[in-house]
């Protein structure tokens, strides 16, 4: 799959300062590069509403939004359980 990062994605990013939640997220994206299928990514979930926007959990605090058209990935936010539905999609 091609992966595509946002600008928003990568200042939400920028503000994380935990080494542990930035290292899953690095993980994420890795499993995102070798994944040829978007059930191949774990925690990975649709959002009720929205066609083609899926939510990946990656720990307990925190999601990823992505956006996903034909063969590409769009990672648009990343954020805590709390304020992330507010914000995406």
């Amino acid at each position: 799959m091609k992966i595509l990062i946002s600008k928003r994605f990568e200042k939400d990013v920028l503000k994380i300062a935990d080494t542990r939640i930035l290292a899953k997220i690095r993980q994420v994206l890795e499993q995102a590069k070798t994944a040829n299928a978007i059930s191949d990514i774990t925690g990975i979930e649709g959002m009720a509403g929205h066609p083609n926007f899926y939510r990946i959990k990656f720990d307990y605090r925190y999601r990823i939004g992505i956006y996903l058209e034909h063969d590409t990935l769009q990672f648009l936010r990343v954020g805590g359980r709390g304020d992330f539905y507010k914000i995406f999609p």
